[in-house]
């Protein structure tokens, strides 16, 4: 997502995808966009044809000798943990070089696509990796434990995340996860260096600053939108973070852009 956020939701999940982050779904989930944003938002999706996963991961995991004696097939199938992913320096980069080409004037060539859909794959698959090692941290003694525990508690933060503008109870959060609240509270803080709450005021911050660098809504507006009770509390908590209040944080950092300034409010929605 680019200059605002989505919300996408898959059965039983909700994702809320915004400028600071990507989403992968796996093959064939079904889901739908839905899209309410005072600024005009661009959304960058990429599809990639069945076995192609399966084949990176089979032939990136195999040591070059077995893949000299034949060719081989893939096996199996490559399963991504689905949830949103803040940007970092192995997937994101490659994206915003696909999406640069998109929004060029020149044509793209069939078989430089082709390689950068391949090594894209390739960064997918090894950030998955670097995920598995992470569930090693948690508390739990068996494996698949350990990764259960991964999936729950990244579906609490994904709650937190699209949930930002309501009234959050670390009941509701444990709920989504399916987790009692202390083990809910004890699990994200091992894996996230921070408790819900601060997690919490963390995505409200940063969709805070976003809505007063881009959009000519009022501060007590957008204090209310980003779940904060009181302008006094949103104002002091913004401060410490920031350094500064959030009206001089909009003199400093605003610029609203042509096609924002004519934007009121827009929704789309679409199953896909």
């Amino acid at each position: 997502m680019f200059n605002g956020r989505a919300f996408y939701r898959i059965p039983g999940r909700e994702f809320s995808v915004d400028d600071g982050g990507y989403l992968i779904l796996n093959n064939r989930q079904p889901y739908s966009i839905e899209i309410a944003s005072p600024t005009q938002v661009e959304t960058f999706v990429l599809w990639f044809p069945d076995g192609w996963a399966a084949e990176v991961l089979t032939n990136s995991s195999r040591p070059n000798d077995r893949l000299l004696d034949a060719a081989p097939e893939a096996s199996g199938s490559a399963d991504f943990f689905e949830r949103y992913t803040p940007h970092d320096e192995i997937v994101s980069p490659r994206v915003r070089e696909l999406r640069a080409a998109f929004a060029g004037k020149e044509p793209i060539e069939d078989g430089w696509l082709e390689e950068k859909l391949h090594a894209l794959l390739a960064a997918m698959l090894q950030t998955q990796e670097a995920i598995k090692r992470r569930t090693e941290e948690l508390p739990a003694v068996r494996a698949s434990t350990r990764e259960e525990l991964w999936r729950r508690v990244n579906r609490a933060r994904d709650y937190l995340h699209a949930e930002l503008g309501s009234a959050v109870r670390l009941s509701d959060v444990a709920t989504a996860a399916c987790l009692s609240p202390f083990h809910l509270l004890r699990t994200f803080q091992s894996a996230f260096r921070l408790t819900p709450h601060q997690y919490l005021n963390q995505c409200r911050l940063e969709r805070a600053k976003f809505l007063l660098e881009k959009t000519q809504i009022p501060v007590t507006e957008i204090c209310l939108d980003c779940g904060f009770n009181s302008l006094g509390s949103f104002s002091a908590l913004f401060h410490k973070s920031c350094g500064m209040s959030p009206r001089k944080w909009r003199v400093n950092r605003g610029g609203v852009a042509e096609e924002n300034s004519k934007i009121r409010e827009v929704y789309l929605t679409g199953p896909q």
